[in-house]
């Protein structure tokens, strides 16, 4: 006869068994599925991340560039309207520049640069550094994020000593702007411009305008005359930018890596990214004077001339 405990005990036992959930593994097949979706995914999202990465070093590009045009032009209200020193001349002379020391060298990156290139003092200490005051002694503001070089500490600050870092200043002004200064002996004149005729012996506005003081924009407006730009790392030295309206060649040159753009900013306080439409400044070593030839070469010198300057006799950029 069954014992009436067991049978109830198995009856239980089986009912238990069959409500437990089974637990059942990913096959290969199933991996391999998610596996791909994930890296389409990527794939998609990729370009779309290194898009945004661009626009924000862009972005900030424009800041540091917009930073710089205010201390412009809080230095000119607090100098009666006169435009800091701009010497076609790297002086390390306090007082001398709108900001001390050359920066030449580091191209390609890694190669022997000017010691001035690391040295931060001369881009913090209002000494060397007359828009320093304006900046809140902030050294990237004369920084292009997309600079490539990086060269030996060479300031101050014991803590960085044997270290690297990126170049103090990416950054240069246009030679057409600002005074002479008084280690250039021309005290609050305005500059000469001295390349715009091609020659180097260019004289204040005979015949391409120059600005000293904001009144000086007589025949251009402040908005359409580029102050600050991101210098050619090939070919930056001193502070100066030089320009040539009188003809399309190049003596000194922009920068193209904001993917072949370049970073400016303009007297009225605004900042840009133009974008070039030929290859011109794209190059792998120092370049030689270059002319640029008819075409998208000579829209670039043109757009890069005429945010220069005007002339005071045709009113325009041959």
């Amino acid at each position: 006869m069954a014992n009436p405990s067991n049978e109830l005990y198995m009856k239980k036992l089986t009912e238990s068994r069959a409500v437990r959930p089974s637990h059942s593994a990913f096959t290969l097949i199933e991996l391999l599925v998610v596996i791909a979706i994930i890296a389409i995914l990527a794939a998609m999202l990729l370009p779309a991340l290194a898009k945004a990465k661009i626009r924000a070093l862009n972005l900030h590009c424009m800041n540091n560039k917009n930073q710089l045009q205010k201390a412009f032009i809080m230095y000119a209200t607090d100098w009666n309207e006169i435009f800091a020193p701009n010497p076609d001349a790297a002086y390390t002379t306090p007082g001398c520049n709108w900001v001390a020391g050359s920066q030449s060298g580091g191209m390609p990156p890694g190669a022997a640069a000017d010691p001035a290139a690391g040295n931060q003092d001369y881009v913090i200490d209002s000494k060397y550094s007359l828009y320093s005051p304006y900046l809140g002694k902030n050294a990237a503001v004369f920084q292009c994020p997309r600079d490539p070089r990086i060269v030996p500490y060479t300031g101050s600050n014991l803590q960085l000593l044997n270290t690297k870092i990126k170049p103090v200043r990416s950054v240069s002004m246009q030679q057409g702007v600002g005074t002479k200064g008084n280690c250039f002996g021309g005290g609050n004149a305005k500059v000469d411009g001295l390349w715009l005729n091609g020659s180097h012996s260019h004289m204040a506005n005979q015949p391409y305008e120059t600005y000293g003081k904001q009144t000086d924009f007589v025949i251009a407006s402040p908005s359409d005359i580029w102050v600050f730009l991101d210098d050619d790392p090939w070919t930056i030295n001193d502070a100066a930018c030089a320009v040539i309206a009188a003809m399309p060649d190049f003596v000194d040159y922009p920068s193209p890596f904001h993917d072949n753009a370049c970073g400016f900013s303009f007297a009225d306080g605004h900042s840009e990214i133009h974008k070039w439409k030929s290859n011109l400044f794209v190059h792998n070593g120092v370049p030689s004077r270059t002319t640029a030839q008819p075409g998208v070469q000579y829209t670039d010198w043109f757009w890069w001339a005429w945010h220069a300057t005007r002339s005071r006799i045709t009113r325009t950029v041959p």
